[in-house]
């Protein structure tokens, strides 16, 4: 069963900016992959030119969390009692040069542990009660969601894509999407 991942983009946890919603060039990324093989299945993944990378720090429990996670789980962004950004895991690995790159340098650590994923689902939908459901109200930030919400939504609406479509209507225009 695919995971899903939460990560609070407001709380220095992650790196998550511009870089995820307008995407890098990918002959600017791929000098920061060490491995042949990873620099190979990224150019796969990416075959417009385009990736999409964002990453957390290697401290606290993230580690273990990031660990977990692997191509076709789904990611949210989550920033003061909302989702702002939905996409799915294409690959991850350790990148502390890249991140550097991106990010610049941070005292409480490089962004290092990254992922890229599919062109993301941008935009605030606010996390109502008919989705305590599926989501928490409060993140803070790396976390897993709890394996019981994740079947809530399989259960639900079939598939992460279509929950990230209908269930937080990234499809439907933003007049029509959740709100208090």
């Amino acid at each position: 069963m695919a995971n899903v991942f939460i990560c609070a983009v407001d709380d220095g946890a992650a790196a998550f900016g511009r870089e995820l919603e307008t995407g890098c060039a990918l002959e600017t990324v791929l000098p920061f992959i060490p491995d042949e093989r990873q620099r190979e299945a990224l150019r796969r993944l990416s075959p417009d030119g385009q990736c999409y990378p964002w990453g957390v720090r290697d401290r606290g429990d993230t580690l273990p969390v990031w660990t977990l996670m692997a191509p076709d789980d789904l990611v949210l962004g989550y920033r003061r009692r909302a989702i702002v950004c939905a996409s799915t895991v294409l690959m991850k690995g350790r990148y502390p040069a890249l991140a550097e790159r991106l990010w610049g340098g941070h005292p409480g650590g490089s962004f290092e542990l990254m992922g890229f994923v599919r062109k993301p689902h941008v935009g605030e939908v606010p996390i109502v009660e008919p989705m305590l459901g599926y989501l928490d109200r409060e993140c803070s930030g790396f976390t897993r969601l709890d394996p019981a919400k994740c079947e809530n939504i399989l259960r639900a609406f079939g598939s992460l894509d279509v929950f990230v479509r209908l269930g937080l209507r990234y499809d439907f225009p933003f007049s029509f999407r959740h709100s208090e």
